[in-house]
């Protein structure tokens, strides 16, 4: 793999797709594929390297995931700019993005796009313009962008999950199980493909089917919340409310130690959801703005933060409905002592 990944990087700006460490359990594991505590030879690195950001972003960086990237082997020009190092431009953009205001998401974009037509090959152009387009809603152009990643570095486990996302919401139900089972294959310690599998399972009425795969999970990560969510929306589709709460009042997010671990932000809307169908409407409006701190996560793809912010509201209005309605039971009348 890492001879096959060289050659890559050799051909193309010289830029070796490896991503951060990922925690399972007690444990760091990279989120590329090699398998489990194996070691690898740091010879085989060139120059440049990538990194995972926590919003699901890639990251140019130089050798080792440390520095400068390297400079492109040509350039381009973006209005009065001439550009001359890909790995930058990308980082650029990126931080635009994050930015969070929509004028500088709009700049980000057109930077990526731009960089697509200069290097249609560089994989964190493709992978991060196909993160852009899933959050605009663009579903058949982000799939696109998805499989030239897909072609670019065909190891990495999350450009499938992506693939199988999007194919769900195109209704191409197929492709969206096998990129699923792709996903799970190339990464066997990571619990998301299995997980979003139990999630369209438990769409289509199939709950035993679904918990196939949250057992499949569950014997990889016990402790992790994605595996906990999934068990929390079982029981949510059985009706069984007051028991998801408890799965996910009872679900830590953070290590002994106090770091937080990797999960799916969508455990903040689930939580809020079930929070509101047992009326603890306080809860439930901590929960959706958790929600909406996480505007660049893939969860937006198929529900709109509005329609979040609308729940929000409702929950807040019934929260202090609750408190006032409290307030007043609490008032007690003295009885009349004559």
């Amino acid at each position: 793999m890492f001879r096959y990944l060289f050659l890559f990087a050799l051909l193309f700006f010289g830029s070796l797709p490896l991503l951060a460490q990922k925690q399972i359990g007690d444990k760091e594991y990279p989120e590329i594929l090699w398998g489990k505590d194996q070691e690898f030879d740091t010879s085989d690195f060139p120059n440049g390297s990538f990194i995972y950001h926590k919003e699901d972003f890639i990251l140019a960086r130089g050798k080792l995931f440390q520095g400068t990237p390297p400079p492109s082997v040509g350039s381009f020009t973006y209005g009065d700019r001439t550009i001359k190092n890909s790995g930058e431009w990308n980082n650029e953009a990126i931080g635009l993005i994050l930015n969070g205001k929509e004028k500088e998401k709009a700049e980000g974009k057109k930077m990526l796009e731009a960089g697509v037509r200069f290097d249609p090959q560089f994989f964190p152009f493709r992978y991060n313009l196909g993160r852009l387009y899933s959050l605009d809603f663009k579903y058949e152009g982000a799939l696109v962008q998805f499989e030239y990643a897909k072609a670019e570095v065909p190891e990495y486990f999350k450009t499938y999950l992506h693939i199988a996302i999007l194919s769900e919401l195109t209704r191409q139900v197929y492709y969206a199980i096998m990129n699923y089972k792709l996903a799970a294959e190339k990464n066997p310690y990571d619990t998301e493909a299995l997980i979003r599998m139990s999630d369209h399972y438990l769409a289509t009425g199939l709950k035993n089917r679904a918990l196939i795969y949250l057992n499949k999970a569950l014997t990889i990560d016990e402790e992790s919340p994605n595996v906990r969510l999934g068990f929390g929306r079982l029981e949510m589709e059985k009706g069984n409310y007051h028991i998801a709460y408890k799965i996910f009042n009872r679900t830590s997010l953070t290590t002994g130690e106090g770091k937080q671990k990797p999960y799916d932000k969508k455990f903040h809307y689930y939580f809020a959801e079930t929070a509101s169908k047992i009326t603890d409407y306080e809860t439930a409006e901590q929960e959706y703005t958790k929600m909406l701190q996480f505007k660049n996560d893939p969860f937006f793809a198929s529900i709109s933060a509005k329609v979040i912010m609308r729940r929000r509201d409702i929950a807040r209005k019934f929260a202090e409905a609750k408190r006032t309605q409290l307030d007043d039971s609490e008032e007690v009348t003295p009885e009349n002592s004559e």
